[in-house]
């Protein structure tokens, strides 16, 4: 009896290349992007609160413009 060996190519004959892994990488890289933007930077419920504090009472000044008030008298 004789041996018989046979192969076969798999359909279409298309063979695959590294593309899909780099794609995977891409991908991984963008949700990790993501990720770290919700994680650091707030996401969408990010708020910030600005306060401003004057501070009209300076040690050291005088203030001025109000000038001198003159009291009425009394004509007699």
């Amino acid at each position: 009896m004789a041996d018989v060996n046979i192969q076969q190519t798999p359909s279409g004959g298309e063979t695959r290349s590294g593309g899909s892994g780099a794609v995977w990488a891409v991908v991984v890289v963008v949700l990790l992007l993501i990720i770290a933007w919700f994680v650091f930077g707030g996401g969408l419920t990010r708020r910030s609160t600005t306060r401003v504090d004057i501070n009209a009472n300076v040690p050291g000044q005088t203030s001025g413009g109000g000038g001198a008030t003159k009291t009425p008298t009394k004509t007699p």
